[in-house]
């Protein structure tokens, strides 16, 4: 259950695959919002971005408390490729909470009712808070692509870590037990 050595806990891993499968649904759903708007495949996937928005800023905050329960127990990294890892990573924890947390602010300014997971969060102002709804405009989506940057470079980097540098990185998210 617990993180160790040699790899990431049961907890831990699932934390990450969920996240893993929630986020590539707001990239599929985010690229047909803006290449495919206004289409039945494109309305689909961007039915659920709200509710799994929500979903990945509250696995964002458990998985962060998880993290730093097991900060002692992770494997160990050494050396500027290391320290590069761990600004990566809190870059991506910071925007994992701030883009849905932004997405949240613009959605309190407007004048919809805002609901996630069928469950109404706040309702309807009766006009928009010019200030919210231009933050949420501004932020939210640049942002959210930073977000996919910095993703795309995570993966990229497991796969360098694994298949060119013989770490055992993708094995220890997935089995969670890998010794060098």
């Amino acid at each position: 259950m617990m993180d160790h050595a040699y790899g990431y806990g049961l907890i831990s891993r699932a934390f990450h695959w969920a996240m893993a499968l929630l986020l590539l649904w707001q990239i599929i759903s985010a690229a047909l919002h803006y290449a495919l708007d206004d289409t039945p495949i494109a309305d689909f996937f961007f039915g659920f971005h709200f509710s799994n928005g929500v979903l990945i800023l509250a696995l964002a905050i458990l998985r962060g408390l998880w993290g730093l329960i097991n900060l002692s127990r992770r494997p160990a990294h050494d050396g500027a490729v290391a320290r590069a890892a761990v600004v990566g990573h809190v870059a991506m924890y910071a925007l994992l909470i701030a883009v849905p947390v932004i997405a949240i602010i613009r959605a309190y300014g407007g004048i919809k009712p805002f609901s996630a997971l069928g469950v109404e969060i706040f309702s309807g102002m009766d006009r928009k808070i010019e200030w919210m709804s231009e933050l949420g405009n501004q932020w939210h989506g640049f942002l959210g692509w930073v977000l996919i940057a910095l993703i795309a470079g995570h993966v990229v980097m497991a796969f360098v870590h694994t298949y060119a540098w013989k770490q055992p990185m993708i094995a220890r998210m997935t089995r969670g037990d890998e010794r060098p």
